[in-house]
């Protein structure tokens, strides 16, 4: 199809703000009289509050409010509503926020929480999910199923510290693992990531006496936020008007309220506007990060490799609270993607969110998928072996084909899991790898939908023939804006100048939108925005009959002379959060690794990433998205780990907390498998979490194949490899 605009590559919309400076972030933003709040968090992982004295920090010069939970009792939630605001009676993971101060600067700030003395009295806690669940444990909530939103399924076990329970199945599990020839159980575990993104999370609350006002937060959701706080603080959500910022990266972790409703009660306490800003140690203390895993793998196999069946228990570290995860029900829904690229008869999927002592985990980038892949394509690499198989045989015999359902009974109208294995495997030579001692390769698959939820927009036709696009969703930096701006140009075959796509600044410009996640964005606001496209040509004709063949310039001055002003469409659509979508697109990954048998280091040779994708909007930034995904899931694969000692977070610092820098990004060869069909405008389909998830896996069934030993544990930093090896 002949496309002037859509698959060209176009300038980023955002990009002169940003490498200018003029782009506003929530740090950036002062207003008069404005204070700086700080908060005074736990140095204990679990311990009960015996009293607090803040008489000190108010008597300090400089200091206008001081505040406790036990003076303002609220809960706070995406869903579950087991946070409080500020601490009562008992802390439950070191940085839990326990009081907070807003002074006239940041330093007075700081030196008024030191003058805060709380009498702790520390009790025993638990750091890690398989050892929060004994019988023993100590409990992090002594009745976790009495918070609002509180979620329980009707098969959940009788375990200790049970937050969330969930259970995905299809097919006869025992008949499937029956007739297998062979039974591989084997287990694995991940560690607590945190996300990295650049800019550290910021708000700025100006509450008025009655609970009304404005904020700004570096959050990707703020219809959420607003929804949340006015839940919280039993305000109308409409009489808070939220900012949409620009976002200094996000990858799930940004749709928190985090310190927000602090500085919403700093403020509406003090009377004046609050600025909060986290410092980095701060969000490697207290913000929140993947959920650790310990995963059991059950897998059947037949002689021939023929799976049979395939059940897997995973016990998620959900850390000190739930309130971080948006839906209670939604669990981790990576968990129910397991082995969903390959045929599985007989499936029984078990996801438990644990409480435990530690930072409390919430959604990031694909929640549960990279977890749950790296234990199933590893298991695939055991079976093979132990069956004598190539690990490439083995997933060719068993991956999905044209027609096949899905594990969980999904049956997608295309199925290109095969043709995206097939060029992973050609492309890093698998049939003709290299025979060099110590050098290996391995495979990871995934596949990936799209999720829904409301969205709004609105077109303005102007006079002068500039259509306005507003939207209602931050920006992170995925590029969305100007993929909509492609979209809206093709649609009404416009050139860059006659089209301007610009951000709502606040909630009260536009109804509700869901906010950034899922691999929604382009999907959802796309929809939206091309419907109101449509809506638009239908006012259009009626304002100008015969118009078609008109000048754009001179049809916009006819409509808006008909219409008295300029021509406004409003679009709104109503989206599934979860749709049940026809189609979804699968991804293969393959690296190739050298190991050093002294050291331990692993030199990455070549990492291939195969997408088989929708309609490319444009082609810099989709490979954008695939390029830092990539290096994205590469970080969970060889270094990015939180450490517990004894409850306390080992690294609080980016110097000990590692994260992968340019010189750490592998060569790489990136091959599309487009194809006209997509759940979105101009059959565009998801890419934004497609390349982090299978790429860990890929990489440790790597590394295993060059060292000969298996792998159980990520991640794989040269220490590790060398105790693999030699220990």
């Amino acid at each position: 199809m002949d496309r002037k605009v859509i698959g060209k590559a176009t300038p980023r919309v955002e990009g002169p703000d940003k490498v200018t400076g003029a782009a506003k972030y929530s740090a950036d933003v002062n207003l008069p009289g404005m204070l700086w709040g700080k908060i005074l968090r736990s140095p204990y992982a679990h311990a009960r509050i015996r009293g607090i004295d803040t008489s000190k920090a108010k008597a300090l010069p400089g200091v206008h409010c001081v505040i406790t939970g036990e003076e303002f009792p609220h809960r706070t939630g995406r869903a579950i509503k087991d946070l409080h605001v500020l601490a009562i009676g008992k802390v439950r993971f070191v940085g839990d926020r326990v009081a907070a101060v807003a002074a006239d600067s940041a330093d007075i700030a700081e030196e008024a929480l030191s003058l805060i003395e709380v009498d702790y009295e520390e009790l025993p806690a638990v750091s890690h999910a398989l050892d929060a669940i004994r019988p023993d444990a100590p409990a992090v909530h002594e009745d976790p199923k009495s918070y609002e939103n509180a979620f329980t399924h009707p098969a959940e076990p009788k375990i200790p510290n049970l937050c969330a329970y969930f259970n995905w199945k299809h097919g006869d599990i025992d008949a499937g693992l029956g007739e297998a020839d062979l039974i591989i159980e084997e287990s694995f575990h991940t560690p607590a990531e945190h996300h990295g993104y650049l800019e550290p999370n910021a708000c700025v609350a100006d509450i008025k006496p009655d609970g009304s006002g404005e904020l700004w937060a570096s959050n990707k959701s703020p219809y959420m936020l607003r929804l949340q706080l006015g839940q919280c603080f039993g305000v109308d959500p409409a009489s808070l008007k939220l900012h949409l910022m620009h976002v200094g990266g996000d990858f799930g972790g940004k749709g928190n309220p985090f310190d927000t409703p602090v500085a919403y009660l700093l403020s509406r306490e003090s009377g004046r506007p609050v600025k909060i800003v986290k410092t980095y140690t701060e969000e490697l203390m207290a913000a929140n990060v993947r959920h650790a895993s310990d995963i059991t793998v059950k897998l059947g196999v037949k002689k021939d490799g023929t799976i049979t069946g395939l059940q897997l228990n995973g016990y998620f570290n959900g850390g000190a609270y739930g309130a971080f995860k948006p839906l209670p029900t939604l669990n981790l829904h990576g968990v129910d993607q397991a082995a969903s690229t390959y045929r599985v008869p007989a499936i029984d999927l078990h996801s438990h969110i644990i409480y435990t002592n530690t930072i409390p985990g919430g959604h990031m980038r694909s929640p549960g998928s990279p977890q749950t892949t790296f234990a199933v394509e590893r298991t695939f690499d055991i079976a093979a072996r132990k069956l004598g198989m190539d690990p490439g045989a083995f997933r060719l015999k068993n991956v999905l084909q044209q027609g096949d359902a899905s594990p969980t009974g999904n049956q997608w109208q295309t199925v290109k899991a095969r043709d995206t294995l097939e060029a992973a495997m050609k492309a890093v030579n698998w049939g003709q790898r290299s025979k060099e001692p110590y050098v290996g390769v391995g495979l990871g698959m995934y596949e990936r939908g799209t999720v829904g939820g409301d969205c709004s927009a609105r077109l303005t036709l102007n006079s002068d023939g500039v259509l306005e696009v507003l939207v209602p969703i931050p920006d992170p930096g995925q590029g969305s804006t100007t993929a909509i701006l492609q979209m809206v140009e093709e649609e009404f075959s416009l050139a860059p100048a006659q089209v301007r796509v610009k951000r709502a600044d606040a909630t009260d410009e536009l109804p509700f939108d869901f906010g950034v996640g899922g691999s929604r964005t382009t999907y959802a606001l796309g929809l939206t925005v091309m419907n109101a496209a449509k809506q638009l040509k239908a006012k259009l004709a009626e304002l100008v009959p015969g118009g078609d063949g008109m000048d754009w310039s001179e049809l916009a001055g006819k409509a808006t002379g008909a219409n008295g002003g300029p021509v406004v469409v409003n679009g709104y659509e109503k989206l599934e959060l979860l749709p049940n979508l026809p189609d979804t697109n699968f991804t293969a990954q393959a690296v190739e690794v050298a190991v050093d048998p002294e050291t331990g280091k692993v030199t990455i040779r070549k990492v291939v990433t195969v997408h088989d994708v929708g309609t490319i909007i444009n082609p810099v930034g989709h490979r954008g998205q695939i390029e830092g995904g990539m290096l994205y899931g590469l970080a969970e694969g060889t270094m990015a780990e939180y450490i517990w000692d004894e409850g306390k977070p080992a690294a609080l610092h980016l110097g000990d907390y590692k994260l992968p820098n340019i010189r750490d990004i592998p060569p790489l060869e990136t091959i599309v498998l487009e194809r006209d069909e997509g759940p979105g405008p101009f059959n565009l389909g998801p890419i934004a979490e497609a390349s982090n998830v299978p790429i860990a896996a890929a990489f440790a069934n790597a590394i295993s194949d060059a060292i000969g030993k298996e792998i159980h544990a990520l991640p794989l930093h040269a220490e590790r490899v060398w105790q693999l090896m030699h220990g």
